[in-house]
């Protein structure tokens, strides 16, 4: 076993245990479908960050012929996954055993912490790509594909948690969710 898949045993934890906790309260959403209040807002965020983690663990793999034990090539994704962890945790909502189950107020009171988290993961994937040399402050060599959806990302989401409207509640899970096409097909060299 090389250091990298040694490394990545660690990160696929930390990642399955966040996409197993939304994907568990999804299952029992589903059970209990006759009590959920069903918000939109709540399923495309809920997406988003499941495509977000989904998206780290792929690109993880990217690093596999680079990665070095070393702070600032372990740091970062450790980190990532471990802000991931907390956006799945923070999006999955309690399931009372009793009583109507309401995502649209639960988007409205946790979704600016998931939010927050999303944000913190996109700044720290930004330090992960610029520290692991996927960025090179070349212009000619800028992938300005990736920059631009960052950008809008980042602007969807600090739009999303300062204005509280239900369009771009909507509209920012969905810019991220588009642009996430684009970056797999780039991932896998389409």
């Amino acid at each position: 076993m090389s250091v990298f898949e040694f490394y990545t045993v660690l990160l696929s934890f930390v990642v399955s245990l966040g996409v197993a906790s939304l994907l568990s309260a999804i299952a029992r959403l589903v059970q209990e479908a006759g009590r959920v209040k069903l918000s939109w807002s709540y399923a495309l965020w809920t997406i988003a960050i499941f495509n977000l983690m989904i998206t780290f663990w792929i690109k993880s793999w990217s690093y596999h012929d680079t990665f070095e034990l070393r702070l600032a090539h372990a740091g970062p994704p450790l980190l990532l996954a471990i802000v991931g962890y907390l956006a799945c945790g923070l999006a999955t909502p309690p399931i009372p055993d009793e009583g109507v189950i309401d995502l649209d107020a639960f988007h409205e009171r946790q979704g600016p912490k998931y939010m927050v988290a999303i944000t913190v993961f996109m700044a720290l994937a930004i330090v992960q790509g610029v520290l692991m040399g996927d960025f090179r402050f070349d212009a000619a060599e800028m992938p300005w594909d990736i920059i631009v959806q960052v950008g809008l990302g980042l602007l969807a989401l600090v739009s999303a948690m300062l204005l509280r409207r239900r369009w771009i509640q909507i509209l920012a899970p969905s810019i991220f969710l588009t642009s996430s096409v684009f970056y797999y097909l780039r991932l896998i060299g389409w």
